[in-house]
Order: C-alpha cells, then sequence, then structure tokens
C-alpha cells in the first residue's frame, strides 16, 4: 500500500509571527486560564509558580516554574514577587512559559 503519511504537511516558514522572530515558535496548552504566584522577577523576566501541579513532560523543567517574560504581561511591564497572577501556558523548545499574564492583586 501507499504510505502517505507526512506528506504535504511540511512547517511553513513563511508565516512570522508579528514581527517576534526573537522568540522561539511557541504553542499553547492551556485551554482556560491558570492561577499562580509570581517566584522571581529579574527586570525584564520573571518565573511564576502553579497554583497546581501541569502535567506535561516539560513541566519539571525549570522546578515546575514557568518563564514569564516583559511581553506576556497583560496591561504591565513587571511583575511583584508574590503576587497572585493567572495567565495561559504555552511551550516552547526550552520549555513551559506563561502568556497573557494578569496579576490579580497585590503581593503580600
Amino acid at each position: 500500500g501507499k504510505d502517505g503519511k507526512g506528506k504535504g504537511k511540511g512547517k511553513s516558514k513563511s508565516s512570522k509571527e508579528g514581527g517576534k522572530g526573537h522568540t522561539l515558535p511557541r504553542t499553547r496548552l492551556s485551554a482556560e486560564k491558570f492561577t499562580g504566584t509570581v517566584a522571581a522577577w529579574k527586570g525584564k523576566y520573571g518565573w511564576i509558580t502553579p497554583g497546581e501541579e501541569i502535567e506535561h513532560e516539560k513541566a519539571k523543567l525549570h522546578s515546575g516554574s514557568l518563564f514569564v517574560g516583559m511581553n506576556d504581561i497583560e496591561g504591565a511591564m513587571e511583575l511583584e514577587v508574590g503576587a497572585p497572577v493567572e495567565f495561559h501556558i504555552c511551550e516552547d523548545d526550552s520549555g513551559l512559559g506563561a502568556e497573557e499574564v494578569v496579576q490579580t492583586g497585590a503581593a503580600p
């Protein structure tokens, strides 16, 4: 028989996502927003600890934390350490990250 799997479904390199050529291509994993806490903020990026364990092969790569860049925050340029956040989870080659991050309260 003819094995037609994988033919004609190459990854097109023509679609650039709005000038974000420096970032790795991402895949969104979450349908609903997750909640979590800002674990660290380093000036232009930081880390979020999700409130529940993420079941994914890459979830343990950064001790369970999610990378967040300043471009991933909605309506702000930084996050307060310890503050509650809501976010979607995305995956790229380096691991899992957060996007569309919204800080929902003040840090304790």
